[in-house]
């Protein structure tokens, strides 16, 4: 905040409503434009999912639903009485689910992008299984590369691998992402348990491979629907095609854009068709961008040319701050799992200088099948959730995961609510301070603050939230001596039994204007504030604990220390100097003190006296060594009696 001031769309349309933009046009006149943003509008695009996978979608998703994924889940698999590793078995049982969680998300996705991870997921097993036939079992110490070969985010293949070279190719990877992992104890392993669930997995992924991989791009009823789409609503339109997984997209490349596309492509008009994603080389996005918004990116020359491009198909390597506002018409190829993004895209054809009035947002959102295809990712999503709130998890595994909340958001996207557009671009606003200061300012020049100071401890209200019912709580923790103030948001979802703590996400929910009607439920409120209490005083336990941890000293740090006790008896050097440089680089030190050891350091490799190197350390110890240590180490312990309630708040559905 010290460096940047951001200002978001809400911000400027309250703040400056009849903001202006001044610039300088081709004859070096200065033009103003008042700052207008265009109304967006979603728009359900429906689709056959059953017909897509020619009737055999249930059948599919009970298949996901019984794999037992035994090469990730392999602390299940040991013999009766060996112990087993609770945080590596909570691990094993996310990984598990995320894996099933994403096999669905493909499957909603594409059949290409399903028919890849299937025939991947095949080949992992088949050969897992074949270490096991050699008495081997392993353990993979490093989840992230088995992830990218199942799950092939990172994949350059174009097409399903269906050959026997194909085949061959695939086994080797599976082979090599194999020889990464550590060999264990196979004695401590129930063998023909962990063969049998291999065996069982082999069968039902052939199963689901051998009813998938005949379907072509003529049997897909969602890629028809999008054709559909573009010749009877979009044809002669700038539009922009989004999917989350590169091989989708490639996908919808090859069979817009190919050679056996056309009629298509004369019924569209015989637009120029693009692809953006990981593959394209950076050097080359740029000249991507420029044809697909020639005007946007100050090239008139383009426009009209061989080189415009109509119709781009990204995935979100389009990154946020191009401008491609040339563009009104946005089509969501897949699911918004995470509703942000879909604002996030937005943003890229929502630019300041466009000259639609209104922008088109197009999500494509299966006919039948969708209730249940979300319903089984919420379920596999709240299992990961627990396992995460019982302290197995890191961020290693998680990845992006799906909050709760997204699966009503994902329902309402589909009921064309465009609300969902403000509510999140909101949320993204409250990362800005910069809404809450704007609000406080205002509050506080109308005379606010003579009512602030006013108020009573532990008031109350509450307002109506669609889909959320909870309760805010704010309480202040005073802390003896002159450590100030501790300041704790919690919201507690009734509906998950869970605590909040993120304040972005909290003041999206309690936020509300003066005449917002006030709701207040029937719940019991002190047994909920008693569990916000615990949590708080938990929170901070864990945090005192952290403080009083050992610290990670840098390996720079470790180099120097020896260097300078090898001077310790020098005749040149004082003692008591190089004790305290010593002292100094023993302790943890911030990444911009580090980088002026490292200068200090590389001085005096190039030929500085010892001297002045040592003094240059003690010279750091006394400007920063109290500040470094964190005031007078670790904070003191938070009381119950320490906690002042300031105000609660009922969020009722």
């Amino acid at each position: 905040e010290e460096v940047v001031i951001r200002r978001t769309r809400p911000f400027i349309r309250q703040a400056y409503p009849e903001a202006i933009i001044r610039k300088r046009n081709a004859a070096g006149e200065i033009e103003e434009q008042k700052v207008c943003f265009p109304e967006r509008r979603l728009k359900t695009i429906r689709y056959d999912l059953e017909a897509t996978y020619e009737g055999i979608y249930n059948e599919i998703v009970s298949a996901i639903e019984d794999l037992k994924l035994a090469p990730y889940n392999l602390e299940s698999y040991k013999k009766e009485g060996v112990k087993v590793d609770e945080f590596e078995q909570g691990r094993e049982q996310a990984l598990v689910g995320i894996f099933k969680s994403r096999y669905l998300k493909r499957l909603e996705s594409s059949i290409e992008a399903f028919k890849i991870s299937v025939h991947r997921a095949l080949e992992f097993q088949q050969t897992f299984e074949s270490y096991i036939l050699d008495g081997k079992v392993l353990r993979s110490s490093d989840f992230h590369r088995a992830f990218r070969f199942i799950s092939c985010e990172d994949e350059e293949d174009d097409a399903t691998p269906t050959s026997r070279a194909d085949d061959l190719d695939a086994c080797e990877e599976a082979r090599s992402a194999l020889e990464s992992m550590e060999e264990v104890h196979r004695e401590e392993y129930d063998l023909r348990k962990l063969h049998e669930a291999l065996q069982h997995d082999i069968r039902v992924l052939t199963g689901i491979w051998e009813r998938v991989k005949g379907i072509e791009a003529d049997d897909d009823a969602k890629l028809q629907r999008l054709k559909t789409l573009l010749c009877e609503n979009l044809k002669g339109k700038k539009v922009l095609i989004f999917s989350y997984y590169k091989d989708t997209a490639r996908y919808l490349y090859r069979e817009l854009a190919s050679e056996g596309s056309k009629q298509f492509l004369k019924r569209l008009g015989n637009p120029a068709i693009r692809r953006m994603d990981s593959g394209v080389k950076p050097k080359d996005r740029e000249g991507i961008v420029e044809g697909f918004a020639p005007k946007a990116n100050g090239r008139p020359d383009l426009e009209g040319s061989e080189k415009e491009i109509n119709i781009l198909i990204s995935t979100d390597v389009l990154s946020e701050g191009q401008n491609l506002q040339d563009c009104g018409y946005l089509v969501n190829y897949d699911l918004h799992w995470n509703p942000t993004r879909m604002v996030q895209r937005a943003g890229r054809i929502d630019r300041i200088g466009t000259t639609f009035n209104t922008l088109w947002i197009h999500n494509m959102f299966p006919e039948e099948g969708l209730e249940r295809l979300l319903g089984l990712v919420e379920s596999l999503s709240q299992k990961i959730a627990q396992i995460d709130s019982a302290g197995f998890l890191d961020a290693s595994v998680l990845g992006e995961t799906v909050h709760p909340r997204n699966f009503n958001t994902l329902r309402r996207i589909q009921d064309e609510d465009g609300t969902v557009i403000d509510e999140q671009e909101r949320f993204t606003e409250l990362a800005s301070s910069e809404y809450m200061l704007q609000h406080l300012r205002s509050a506080l020049d109308s005379g606010g603050k003579e009512v602030f100071d006013t108020l009573p401890d532990g008031i109350h209200s509450g307002l109506a939230k669609r889909s959320e019912k909870g309760l805010f709580f704010y309480f202040q923790g005073i802390l003896p001596g002159e450590r100030g103030k501790l300041h704790f948001w919690k919201y507690y979802d009734l509906g998950q039994g869970r605590i909040i703590d993120n304040r972005y996400v909290v003041a999206n929910l309690i936020a509300c204007e003066r005449d917002t009607p006030r709701v207040v439920s029937d719940c019991d409120v002190f047994s909920v504030q008693e569990r916000v209490i615990e949590d708080i005083l938990k929170t901070h336990r864990e945090q005192r604990g952290l403080q009083a941890a050992p610290k990670v000293v840098d390996p720079l740090q470790q180099v120097i220390t020896t260097t300078v006790q090898g001077y310790l008896n020098h005749p040149d050097i004082a003692r008591q100097k190089a004790m305290q440089a010593i002292r100094f680089l023993n302790k943890p030190l911030a990444s911009a003190l580090v980088k002026e050891l490292k200068k200090l350091n590389a001085d005096f490799q190039k030929g500085a006296a010892v001297a002045l190197f040592i003094e240059g350390i003690c010279s750091m110890a006394d400007k920063y060594g109290a500040a470094n240590e964190g005031g007078s180490g670790t904070m003191p312990e938070l009381r119950r009696e320490d906690l002042r309630l300031i105000c609660f708040d009922h969020i009722c559905s």
